[in-house]
């Protein structure tokens, strides 16, 4: 029953991962459920602390919620082995010989995940032999991919953060009656962050201390000005927010632009001090 109910375990976190990291296709269930949850609970907890105590939690929201997605991977993978290496003798002690114990059982799968290989007890042969190295081989697939995927989110952060910041500074320059025509060289910016985020979209959790880089927030402006008539249905800016709103917006949307809007308003935290613009 230990085995089965690891293996089973070690297969759904796996997928789950790869879903996530490599699929280029959004999150798997298990890293969107975290996500959320932390989501909701940090720009709660933010707003209460910004209005009680100014104290501002802002910057952590991102990391806590990527390290937490990524450490759960890792948990869950250690958790899944050890089950499996408890269904049966497996492992024995090196000096004694003796069954090892579940502290001994976890730190070894541990350090075969990790791919160190350091350990006080040894396995007793067989397929323990080869579910150890299944494990050692996991281990470096789960490490290698997870580094690289954190690299990933971080730089689709930035370039997010940069189009807000370019989309501020040229609708506060464009002369009255010409946002359209200036907006429109941000078109191609606009499209490489939608479907960066369509591959992934964690760096929405990314809340920046100052509102200028606030993508969600630069996107709530967009979609104004779509609904006002500024910019037109044909521009590239307009075609990347419906890009983004049919990919990341709910199945219950059937306008695209509102369905980016909603998405947009999902994820920006309202701002109650003197900075907010």
């Amino acid at each position: 029953m230990l085995i089965f109910t690891g293996v089973a375990l070690v297969l759904i976190v796996f997928y789950d991962f790869l879903r996530t990291t490599i699929s280029l296709s959004g999150t798997g269930f298990i890293s969107r459920a975290i996500a959320d949850g932390l989501w909701r609970l940090g720009s709660k907890s933010t707003l209460v602390l910004e209005q009680t105590v100014g104290l501002s939690i802002r910057g952590l929201l991102g990391p806590v919620i990527l390290l937490t997605v990524a450490g759960t991977w890792v948990l869950l993978h250690l958790c899944g082995y050890v089950l499996i290496l408890r269904g049966g003798l497996s492992l024995v002690q090196t000096d004694t010989g003796d069954p090892a114990t579940w502290v001994q059982t976890v730190a070894f799968a541990g350090s075969t995940l990790s791919t160190l290989g350091a350990s006080t007890v040894q396995v007793t042969g067989g397929w323990w032999d080869i579910l150890s190295m299944v494990a050692a081989m996991n281990g470096m697939i789960l490490l290698t991919l997870a580094v690289s995927f954190i690299l990933n989110i971080l730089q689709t952060t930035n370039s997010a953060r940069t189009f807000a910041c370019r989309f501020h500074a040229v609708k506060a320059g464009a002369p009255d009656g010409h946002v359209s025509k200036h907006l429109e060289g941000l078109g191609s910016d606009l499209t490489t962050v939608v479907v960066m985020l369509t591959a992934s979209p964690l760096p929405r959790f990314f809340v920046p201390s100052d509102p200028t880089m606030d993508f969600p927030r630069a996107l709530i402006e967009i979609c104004d000005l779509v609904e006002n008539g500024t910019l037109v249905d044909t521009s590239e800016v307009v075609a990347a927010i419906r890009l983004l709103g049919r990919h990341l917006g709910t199945l219950s949307d059937h306008n695209e632009i509102a369905a980016a809007r909603k998405w947009a308003l999902r994820h920006t935290i309202p701002r109650f001090n003197k900075d907010d613009i």
